[in-house]
């Protein structure tokens, strides 16, 4: 696609007309007018002028009218364009680079790290800021922990490579002693220390298609603990992934929340947080290799048209295994946003391999 394909085709003037108006309201949040953008723009064109430009950027879809008498504010499409092509990049200063960078080195456990990673993105964005942990999938195995809680009734403690602790309950088929807890979670413990949890399944699949599996006891137990703690490990990408947030209570503070709808809908994700994390995961699939910029998400969460999410993969051990970024209003400060974020999963990643 060539650039006047991105543009949509706008001539110079436009674009100007565009750029000025998308930075004024995000600015202040308020609906713009053509003579707020006469005394901004740099080649001084009249109202007229001006109202006349607004008025071919709103018949094409770029901008919309809240009211009649109302200035004009972007739609999805003059955010998409504004970010796409007219964004000016800005880089972090180095104040705030050294904040972010001391703040995160004293986190030494993972579950803190990803918390104060969260309140990071929040306070320097004044927006909400997420942490999508690794999917239990992608976890290398440490250490495993298994006892009986009730009949036919087991907790797994999973210990990963990063240092993260993932436990669930799983009911099993038949009794199982302590003992041979004790004894699948050694052999587990030895042979598949090192590997992820994909592997180890896919490994217990196989051995659990040989027929010696059977009549080896300690095999059998390691095949019925291990199957049942790991068989649908794709699941947790979406169901079982924790997600950090930060700021949640600071955007009620936002021009936006003023809507009582909107601020429903958003704590509703955030009370059902395996939709967000479906988005997220959604678009770490769209770019598994860098940033992604979301503008609208009312394909995945209804009532939420006028919001955003800016999200970046961090990498450990050289592997994707999460996302990171913000959640805010369209009306973001996106040039902001995109350099945090592509800052902090880069140095996320660094940390999170020095656990």
């Amino acid at each position: 696609m060539n650039k006047k394909d991105e543009l949509g085709g706008l001539d110079a003037r436009s674009r100007e007309i565009l750029r000025g108006l998308v930075r004024e309201y995000i600015h202040s949040g308020r609906p713009v007018g053509s003579r707020r953008l006469a005394k901004a723009h740099s080649e001084k064109l009249s109202p007229a002028t001006i109202r006349s430009v607004m008025a071919n950027l709103e018949e094409r879809g770029f901008l919309k009218q809240p009211h009649t008498s109302a200035g004009r504010v972007p739609t999805d499409k003059g955010y998409r364009v504004y970010v796409d092509s007219l964004l000016e990049t800005r880089k972090l200063s180095k104040k705030e680079v050294n904040r972010i960078k001391g703040s995160l080195e004293q986190e030494t456990d993972p579950a803190d790290l990803m918390t104060k990673t969260s309140q990071i993105l929040s306070t320097f964005s004044d927006n909400v800021g997420f942490v999508l942990a690794p999917p239990i999938s992608l976890a290398v195995l440490k250490h495993i922990e298994c006892g009986t809680t009730s009949r036919e009734r087991v907790l797994v403690i999973l210990v990963t490579g990063a240092g993260l602790v993932q436990h669930r309950f799983i009911q099993l088929d038949e009794d199982v002693a302590q003992s041979d807890l004790d004894q699948a979670g050694r052999y587990l413990g030895t042979h598949f220390q090192g590997k992820t949890l994909l592997e180890i399944r896919d490994e217990l699949l196989r051995l659990m298609s040989e027929e010696k599996s059977l009549y080896d006891r300690i095999l059998k137990n390691v095949i019925l603990l291990g199957s049942a703690a790991l068989m649908n490990p794709e699941s947790d990408v979406e169901e079982g992934a924790d997600v950090y947030l930060g700021g949640a209570a600071q955007i009620i503070q936002k021009p936006e929340m003023n809507d009582i709808n909107r601020m429903i809908a958003l704590f509703e994700t955030f009370e059902e947080k395996s939709r967000l994390v479906k988005i997220i995961s959604e678009c770490l699939k769209s770019n598994p290799e860098g940033l992604t910029v979301t503008i609208g998400l009312e394909e995945h969460i209804p009532r939420m048209r006028d919001w955003a999410l800016v999200t970046s993969p961090y990498l450990h051990n050289h592997k994707v295994m999460g996302g990171l970024g913000i959640l805010g209003p369209s009306r973001m400060e996106y040039a902001k946003a995109i350099s945090l974020v592509d800052y902090v999963a880069k140095l996320f990643g660094e940390l999170l391999d020095g656990n």
